[in-house]
């Protein structure tokens, strides 16, 4: 029977391998909604703590979690050691364990806060930021939209999120290190070699269950949008707002161009009451080796990915989902992934005759 197995190791420590000691652990990659500001991500592992293992993990300590498949290794996450939890048993205290907490790079910058800090960049300001705080280490390209330059006082996390709100791209993360990427860029960022489905088979991942969540019910519907830059702050309408009245989404950004456009961008592309986002979960021992192995190497570099679903008495549903948040609980027996994914429309661009916005997506034509 396939299945994943996992390697913990504490870079800090001449990259020791911990694997051994630890009974399992816990990962969150993402946010919640592509509405949602990136928060950050989080790892707790539970491991062995008896004559002197807790040596092995030490607060501020570099730990990278991998992820095999029988034939690879890809690295999925680096956090840092925020925290240690002991429980111990009574009498000679075998078998006694603790917890390990993990913060990434975007929960480090929520506790850094950026103090009359000079950022001189248009375009790659998420690449100072991530100089000036050597522990936020986070890899980006040069954003779409020009961005605000300055001497700035506020949190790191705070600017970074500020900054993503006006240019509409991706966090995501790269073997590994969280990796910005732009909209001009997404060309082409999805993946053909394996699809989600209901039944295993040879390129197709199985789902276990699936549950639809419209935008409605989900925080995603709104029929205008007010979005402050630094200079400006516009509203824009979408043209359901006379059939569902005034649904106003608010966002500040740190943008210092076409304000007006990224309103109008937000109050159409999220204007659907039935949109639909997914919630699945996977487990990797009901996987053929071929599609668990396929599916590992999307797991340490994420794109989008073709989805089929059926819903009760009605033909399959096919399209392309973005993997917006990814929980994944490790045990001895068995990896089990819980995605939540966003339609790839909430991250297409409609807005005809314009240089940043110009790009078709046809399911708002009707196509």
């Amino acid at each position: 029977m396939p299945k994943l197995t996992w390697e913990i190791v504490n870079l800090t420590q001449a990259s020791n391998n911990i694997t051994q000691y630890v009974r399992s652990l816990n990962l969150t990659i993402g946010r919640p909604t592509a509405l949602s500001s990136y928060s950050g991500n989080g790892a707790t592992i539970t491991m062995l703590s008896y004559g002197g293992l807790e040596s092995l993990v030490s607060v501020n300590d570099e730990i990278m979690l991998s992820s095999a498949d029988g034939v690879n290794l890809y690295d999925i996450y680096i956090g840092r050691v925020t925290s240690r939890t002991f429980d111990d048993n009574p009498g000679t205290g075998i078998d006694s364990t603790m917890i390990v907490n993990l913060n990434d790079a975007m929960l480090q910058a929520g506790v850094a806060n950026l103090q009359n800090q000079s950022l001189i960049s248009v375009n790659d300001q998420i690449s100072e930021i991530d100089t000036v705080l050597p522990q936020i280490e986070i890899l980006s390209d040069n954003t779409d939209i020009d961005i605000s330059v300055g001497a700035f006082t506020t949190n790191a996390n705070q600017r970074i999120n500020e900054i993503i709100a006006g240019d509409r791209g991706l966090i995501f993360n790269v073997n590994a290190v969280a990796y910005y990427r732009p909209p001009s860029i997404f060309t082409g960022f999805n993946t053909e070699d394996f699809t989600i489905s209901r039944d295993a088979s040879g390129d197709h991942i199985a789902y276990s269950n699936i549950v639809r969540i419209e935008s409605a019910a989900n925080s995603l519907f709104y029929t205008q949008a007010t979005v402050t830059g630094s200079v400006a702050t516009e509203t824009s309408n979408s043209e359901n707002i006379a059939t569902y009245g005034t649904r106003t989404f608010t966002v500040t950004t740190a943008q210092t161009q076409l304000v007006g456009q990224v309103a109008a961008w937000y109050a159409n592309t999220f204007s659907d009451p039935e949109t639909v986002m997914l919630s699945l979960t996977i487990f990797d021992i009901s996987q053929t080796q071929a599609a668990l192995q396929l599916f590992n190497n999307w797991l340490g570099d994420m794109t989008f990915v073709r989805v089929v679903y059926q819903p009760p008495g009605e033909s399959d549903i096919n399209g392309y989902f973005w993997p917006e948040q990814m929980t994944i609980n490790v045990t001895t027996s068995m990896t089990t992934i819980d995605l939540i994914m966003s339609p790839m429309t909430y991250y297409a661009n409609f807005i005809l005759n314009d240089d940043v916005f110009g790009v078709l997506d046809t399911d708002r034509l009707g196509v």
